[in-house]
């Protein structure tokens, strides 16, 4: 059965799979600033538009509760998610950077019945410098337990993609941001759109992401002259004065190399070597 069919403004929907703190912002904002494309950052976060029973209410990560897309966007039960965000924005390519596995199987099996086209990218990046990201975030947290958790989701993604019968492609973040042009000229062609050189400059657009990387979101408001002190509260204090000193290009963050604990590093070896395989970044 195929819902929606003939007048649906939704074509496309491309889910950007992996693990957090993997660069999928970076890369929702890039594709985002194609004509034809919305990056909604995390869709399934648009569950909790205007929910003040949820401890933090979400809205745009850029312009706040005012936003024109999101602050009077109420989900349907009778059209799917992403037919809604097409609705509002008119662009019939929508991107979504969700990690949750069970999300994404549960919306690609809606679009599937539909006339769109759902497209897989895994970004992948070096666990390494995951966990080195998800250990500054969240300090208090065990660190077993984050490389645990970062192992368990880098299976399931990776079962998620065999089993994907659609277009899908593999990324290296480490790739895209040392060969951006032509690590976004692959995707135009993956998605079968026109490349578009202005995209790589993705801060000179216009973008209403729900969720997603706070450091890379605020390069977009310094880039646009907005207030940075009202955004600088949501970047870690640790990561401020990264964000508040970094270029608007896009370059290649190994922080983990000189941050990570030698010892987590080893235990991150020990617990899920055989996953960060392929993932490994040396060069």
């Amino acid at each position: 059965m195929v819902l929606n069919s003939g007048s649906r403004i939704n074509q496309k929907v491309c889910f950007i799979c992996g693990a957090g703190h993997s660069g999928s912002t970076l890369l929702g904002l890039i594709l985002g600033s194609h004509q034809d494309c919305f990056y909604s950052g995390e869709a399934r976060k648009t569950r909790f538009l205007h929910n003040t029973n949820y401890p933090k209410i979400k809205t745009c990560n850029i312009c706040g509760i005012n936003c024109p897309v999101w602050k009077d966007f109420i989900t349907s039960t009778h059209l799917d998610l992403y037919e809604q965000i097409s609705l509002k924005t008119q662009k019939p390519i929508v991107i979504d950077s969700t990690k949750n596995t069970s999300w994404l199987e549960e919306q690609i099996a809606t679009i599937q019945k539909t006339s769109s086209q759902p497209f897989l990218i895994f970004l992948q990046r070096d666990g390494r410098a995951v966990i080195n990201s998800r250990t500054r975030k969240y300090p208090q947290k065990n660190v077993k337990e984050i490389i645990n958790d970062w192992k368990e989701l880098i299976n399931e993604t990776q079962e998620l993609y065999r089993h994907f019968k659609g277009n899908k492609i593999k990324i290296k973040y480490e790739h895209l941001a040392t060969n951006v042009e032509s690590v976004i000229r692959t995707l135009c062609d993956f998605l079968e759109i026109d490349y578009q050189p202005p995209m790589v400059k993705y801060y000179q657009h216009e973008h209403h992401p729900v969720g997603g990387n706070n450091g890379t979101q605020f390069l977009i408001i310094k880039a646009q002259h907005k207030n940075t002190e009202e955004f600088l509260p949501k970047v870690s204090k640790r990561c401020s004065d990264y964000y508040q000193n970094h270029g608007l290009e896009i370059t290649l963050d190994l922080r983990w190399r000189q941050e990570l604990d030698p010892t987590v590093e080893r235990l991150f070896e020990e617990i899920a070597d055989k996953e960060n395989e392929e993932l490994k970044w040396e060069v």
